[in-house]
């Protein structure tokens, strides 16, 4: 009931750009980065208002969840299921776009949405199915972080992880099982990087490092676009 309940909130959340984009051509982007301070401020609105737990000393959270609502985990680590489930997902798309007709529709609209039309592909429904999707992919996530680890809902319960997950999309090609690897780095530069601070250092370290493999990532996609090329000037 949680999976569905997260996945219908952030496929509904994802509604209002999915139309911007589909009918408008109004960048994605900007339409969700945008949205996300609104579902920022109504999550505050949230817990420090009616869902408040009255016993939380003054913070803003709820009630802890009950039992039977949190993940599954692994064995004897604090390791729970929505890392199953992760990867299942990115698993499953990786079929549907490289083997189904309608991964086809995707790719080709995503190379050039005139060659879809004139293809006979419905992009307006792709892109609308698409932003769904996808924005029901994202409420499952947050379901996953509020019942795998907090157990409640709080007030920055997310320490900016979507907008390291753009990141992440990128590095990793956008291709789900390049996105799973890159992601796997990411978290364990994170992990470690709250490790290494009892030992005095400072957690920025970490996102120096961050910032130093997108930095030589980004000047190796450079440099392999436009390599220089030496030239040699014929005698007269």
């Amino acid at each position: 009931l949680m999976l569905a309940a997260g996945f219908a909130a952030g496929a509904v959340w994802a509604l209002i750009p999915a139309a911007l984009r589909a009918y408008w051509q109004i960048n994605e982007t900007i339409t969700t980065l945008m949205l996300n301070y609104v579902a920022i401020i109504w999550v505050d609105y949230l817990v420090y208002g009616p869902w408040k737990d009255p016993n939380s000393l003054g913070f803003p959270l709820t009630p802890r969840f009950a039992s039977g609502a949190y993940l599954p985990v692994l064995g004897e680590t604090r390791v729970h299921a929505g890392l199953i489930l992760a990867i299942i997902i990115a698993l499953i798309f990786y079929v549907v776009l490289k083997y189904s007709r309608w991964g086809y529709e995707l790719r080709v609209a995503g190379e050039s949405q005139e060659a879809a039309r004139y293809a006979g592909i419905n992009v307006i429904k792709n892109i609308i199915l698409v932003m769904l999707i996808s924005g029901g992919i994202a409420g499952l996530a947050g379901m996953i972080e509020v019942s795998g680890i907090t157990h409640r809902l709080q007030h920055g319960i997310s320490p900016g992880y979507g907008y390291t997950a753009i990141i992440v999309a990128w590095l990793g090609r956008l291709h789900p099982v390049g996105i799973v690897l890159v992601a796997v780095l990411f978290g364990a530069l994170l992990v470690g990087g709250f490790g290494v601070q009892t030992a005095g250092i400072p957690f920025s370290i970490v996102l120096m490092l961050q910032g130093a493999v997108l930095f030589f990532l980004l000047a190796g996609e450079i440099f392999m676009q436009r390599r220089p090329v030496l030239v040699r000037k014929e005698d007269k």
